[in-house]
């Protein structure tokens, strides 16, 4: 078996439907396996112009040679996934995980021929968002892993490979930047921030648009299991305590000058922090993060470069204090 010729996707949310459709664009039949009826009938009817075929049986994966679970951020629901697909595909069918924040070393256990187990994770909007994290585990074919990289790079993505730690690498690159902004909700509105965001420390997407248009409780969950990284990836309190589906984004025209200076440091000293950590700890190499920062998380300027552009001293100072307002 040489390429990847019928993909298939478990889970009809907003990441399942997306990495369904994406593949569909690129000349798949695609099939999409979702239990709960409600979200079936929206799938069908959502992507009823493409040629994926929604369905709740679990046997008709047995006829696919690729398969992603792209279900909830929950362990034990994918880990349930996982078991039921490797139980009825065939023993050498690429079996994938679409975590963006657990290990997937922790999901090995539910796989029939672990070698044929990985990590990929599509961000995002994933049929719009361009990067595509690959993780392998210990168990992991070396030729399969690049053989599902070649596929997916086929599909026009870029792929990164990632060490399997806690949210990979753009997550924890992202999430610190955006739990911030929850933060500096102390200081600001939530339309300010995002103006800041915007006009001064230089992102496409303020942070609180980008947890309305991912879902707060993915945001959530993928910040909790963040925080077993330790000092710096604290999750905010206002984010966690934010009870309805979306944040309340004002209009903003002008920010008080101390405020902007105060957001500016904050979101700045988050964002060279995480940076940071993955280049030390060699999670992945400096050009992929640069084109991670930019390419997917819409950064005017990458933490590597904000790491080469500015003194030792300041950054040591951006970094402490955004330590110190966790």
């Amino acid at each position: 078996m040489n390429g990847i010729e019928s993909p298939a996707v478990i889970g009809a949310g907003l990441m399942g439907k997306a990495i369904a459709k994406h593949q569909a664009e690129h000349g798949y039949q695609v099939l999409l396996i979702e239990i709960d009826p409600g979200q079936r009938e929206t799938a069908r009817r959502e992507l009823k112009e493409f040629n994926v075929t929604v369905s709740s049986a679990y046997p008709e994966l047995e006829t696919r040679d690729f398969i992603i679970e792209a279900v909830f951020e929950d362990l034990n629901l994918k880990k349930e996934v996982l078991r039921k697909a490797s139980s009825v595909a065939r023993n050498e069918t690429i079996i994938a995980t679409n975590t963006s924040s657990l290990q997937v070393k922790d999901m090995i256990d539910e796989i029939a021929n672990p070698s044929r187990f990985l990590g990929v994770h599509y961000n995002n909007p994933a049929d719009f968002n361009p990067i595509v994290e690959i993780i392998e585990t210990k168990y992991t074919d070396k030729a399969l892993a690049s053989r599902t990289e070649k596929w997916i790079a086929s599909t026009g993505k870029h792929t990164v490979r990632c060490a399997d730690t806690p949210c990979f690498v753009l997550n924890r690159q992202s999430l610190p930047f955006i739990n911030e902004a929850a933060r500096c909700l102390d200081i600001a509105t939530a339309g300010q921030i995002d103006f800041v965001a915007k006009k001064k420390v230089g992102v496409a997407l303020g942070p609180f648009e980008v947890m309305n248009m991912v879902g707060l409780n993915v945001i959530k969950a993928a910040s909790r299991n963040l925080e077993v990284l330790g000092r710096g990836y604290a999750s905010s309190r206002h984010l966690q305590e934010m009870n309805d589906d979306n944040w309340e984004i004002e209009e903003v025209k002008q920010v008080d000058k101390e405020i902007t200076m105060l957001i500016t440091r904050r979101l700045r000293g988050a964002m060279i922090f995480s940076g940071k950590d993955i280049i030390d700890r060699k999670l992945c190499n400096r050009n992929d993060l640069d084109m991670i920062c930019k390419s997917a998380l819409g950064y005017e300027k990458s933490s590597p470069e904000w790491l080469e552009i500015l003194e030792p001293s300041v950054i040591k100072k951006l970094v402490d204090q955004f330590i110190t307002s966790q």
